[in-house]
């Protein structure tokens, strides 16, 4: 997968970062957390998040507390349709009995992401979610979240967010954007209450260097996932491929503190309850302790 980018404001250009782990067809015969190729992405995912710890106490002069606590406020519940299209800021979790239980529909292919009911149970439960980021007068847009790139904004050499991973929000060629709690970042606008989007990568990086910003409340995505209004019938309860939800900002803003913390399916579906948790349970996406 070639990114091609230039950062002015971290004057780094963005090339050959290697295929995502969203962007591959799950086996059965791969080990739990390895792909084809012998990449054990756990171990990546825990280099990073010490990474990110170290650096980030740093960069922000942060006790070792960390900045998103568990919290009762982290929530995720059902949403309703407006008009029959998920409103923005919501959150469309993929519904397993179309994923898993089928061969995997156009929407697979629209999120670059196709597992398969052979693999382990790791594997299942890394079902597509993607927020609503946009609509606009032809289109539905969005980012898919927790498909991390294998790479942070510093590994590119960008002299600001180096602690931030770089996401693959899908496969439909748009460049760089940005979810954080800033909605009053010039250019951005607002998803949730505290939570907004934007795509003007050099006004970020001024807001963090001369205005009140953080580096860790940005979330940075490469790409998205993209409906047109001739494909909106996807999202339509009948269909049952998508379940839309909404998640709380913090929690939609968080890190995962640990590599061995469950896909974001799995861990939104639990709190969720309801059809999503039953969902879970039929197709064994939950760890057993759950």
């Amino acid at each position: 997968l070639i990114l091609l980018a230039f950062f002015h404001c971290g004057r780094v250009w963005l090339s050959n970062i290697g295929s995502a782990r969203a962007f591959r067809t799950s086996r059965a015969a791969l080990p739990e957390d390895s792909d084809g190729d012998g990449t054990d992405w756990d171990q990546e995912l825990r280099r990073v998040t010490e990474r990110l710890k170290q650096k980030e106490l740093q960069e922000e002069g942060l006790s070792a507390a960390p900045l998103f606590r568990q919290s009762d406020e982290w929530t995720v519940e059902r949403v309703e349709l407006q008009d029959g299209v998920p409103p923005v800021g919501s959150v469309l979790m993929a519904n397993p009995s179309s994923f898993l239980d089928k061969v995997p529909p156009v929407a697979a292919m629209r999120t670059g992401w196709m597992p398969s009911l052979e693999s382990s149970r790791r594997d299942k439960a890394r079902l597509p979610v993607v927020l609503i980021t946009r609509r606009t007068a032809d289109s539905l847009q969005g980012v898919l979240l927790g498909s991390w790139s294998g790479k942070l904004l510093g590994d590119m050499d960008a002299q600001y967010f180096m602690t931030r991973p770089l996401y693959i929000g899908g496969v439909n060629t748009s460049g760089l954007s940005m979810v954080h709690s800033y909605p009053e970042l010039p250019g951005s606008w607002e998803l949730l209450d505290g939570l907004a989007a934007s795509d003007d990568f050099n006004m970020a990086c001024d807001w963090i260097e001369n205005g009140p910003g953080s580096a860790l409340r940005f979330k940075f995505f490469w790409n998205q996932v993209v409906w047109r209004m001739d494909e909106i019938d996807e999202l339509a309860p009948e269909r049952k491929i998508w379940i839309p939800v909404t998640v709380s900002g913090d929690l939609l803003l968080r890190e995962p503190d640990s590599s061995f913390e469950d896909p974001l399916w799995a861990q939104y579906a639990l709190k969720a309850g309801g059809e999503l948790k039953e969902l879970g349970e039929r197709f064994g996406l939950f760890p057993p302790e759950a």
